[in-house]
């Protein structure tokens, strides 16, 4: 007569393997992960504000910003980088603004790893076309007066000029 293991033990032992496979494998590349996303974050604020070359970061005191940073060329200050995360149709949108230092918008990168907007719709956003519209403005920003909405995507359209905002607003009470 032959004897086989009982069901659930084989499951359970499959659950077992597979779990350790997939910690083992967070842990393999989480510093990877961490590493890319440093770097990524690193670009977006040389992309917002090109006359800088080095970034010091500043002590946050508003719950409301990320991260804010001093950009700085030949070791005078140029302008400066903040980061707010804002919630747009289909979740968190980041958005990383560079602004000069007579507060003018000198560029705008919008996403985040959590970006999961609305292909086609709030996923514009990302574009070009809407965030190369932000350069040379300063605070206020208002939706469809100096700032055009995405067709079809109002609410995403509007969060990041609301996140903007709170940038510019930020910035302005550090300097």
């Amino acid at each position: 007569m032959k004897k086989q293991m009982p069901a659930w033990l084989v499951l359970g032992l499959i659950a077992l393997i597979a779990g350790c496979a997939l910690g083992f494998t967070n842990e393999l590349t989480s510093p990877i992960i961490d590493e890319q996303t440093l770097v990524a974050a690193d670009e977006a604020r040389r992309a917002v504000l090109p006359g800088a070359s080095e970034f010091e970061e500043l002590t946050v005191t508003d719950p409301a910003i990320d991260s804010c940073y001093a950009g700085s060329a030949n070791g005078a200050v140029v302008g400066h980088t903040a980061q707010v995360t804002v919630k747009g149709y289909g979740g968190d949108v980041e958005i990383v603004v560079g602004v000069d230092a007579d507060g003018v918008i000198t560029g705008l990168n919008v996403g985040g790893a959590n970006f999961s907007e609305t292909a086609g719709l709030g996923a514009k956003a990302k574009e070009p076309a809407f965030t190369e519209q932000f350069k040379g403005l300063t605070s206020p920003l208002v939706l469809k007066d100096n700032v055009d909405s995405i067709t079809g995507a109002s609410i995403t359209s509007g969060a990041v000029v609301n996140g903007v905002n709170t940038a510019l607003d930020y910035v302005a009470s550090i300097k």
